[in-house]
């Protein structure tokens, strides 16, 4: 009895999960297909970038390391950090 009850969970859970997907999938994500900068997989790319590269002080600072205009950080130092250690996994 229990088992049953698991496994139509279990069910209810995959049909959902593959429902959401399929409605997800059907439209691209932000900034597909515009350059140069291609949305929020290219913001976060590029600020695991800076935060890797660079010093500290010069996250926030424009330099020609460091373009504010492209993809600057626009986030507190702590959102920073965090993408700092993504970028080193």
């Amino acid at each position: 009895m229990l088992i049953r009850g698991v496994d139509d969970l279990m069910y209810f859970g995959v049909l959902l999960s593959v429902i959401v997907r399929w409605a997800v999938s059907r439209f691209p994500y932000s900034g597909a297909g515009k350059p140069p900068m291609f949305g929020d997989y290219e913001a976060q790319r590029h600020w695991m970038e800076i935060t890797v590269n660079l010093p500290v002080n010069e996250w926030y600072k424009n330099s020609t390391q460091n373009d504010l205009l492209y993809w600057g950080l626009d986030y507190p130092p702590l959102t920073a950090y965090h993408s700092m250690l993504c970028g080193y996994m």
